[in-house]
């Protein structure tokens, strides 16, 4: 599946944690659907913690320059990130944003607004496509 399929079928999804499928994801379940689908790449189930618990778990992460198909982890706190997406191209960002008390779904942002909304953003890419 092209990036742009992807975010054509993905866009409009709901939140719901812990979910990675094509009825609903949360962000990191985004990611996993990504890598699943645009790069042919299993990262398993979504954790049933929280994204911090999904990057710190998997060494096969690596930091990397703000480049097409990176997965931005942001919102961090106390050393970890609360917030997950692609960038899609150099400034397009998709992402599930949604809570258990604020619904929610998968929605194209600027790059330039995610900065101004997340102070800190890093991005990565898995190891293997490096």
């Amino acid at each position: 599946m092209t990036p742009i399929q992807f975010v054509t079928r993905a866009v409009g999804l709901p939140w719901v944690r812990w979910r990675s499928d094509w009825s609903a994801v949360d962000c990191y379940g985004l990611v996993v659907l990504w890598y699943r689908h645009v790069l042919g790449i299993e990262l398993g189930e979504v954790p049933k913690t929280d994204i911090a618990a999904g990057l710190a778990n998997d060494p096969e992460w690596i930091e990397c320059g703000p480049e097409a198909g990176a997965t931005m982890f942001m919102g961090w706190r106390h050393g970890a990130p609360s917030h997950c997406g692609m960038l899609v191209d150099e400034s397009t960002v998709l992402h599930a944003e949604g809570s258990a008390d604020q619904p929610g779904s998968v929605r194209v942002s600027r790059l330039a607004a995610m900065r101004r909304l997340y102070p800190e953003i890093r991005f990565y890419r898995r190891r293997t496509k490096c």
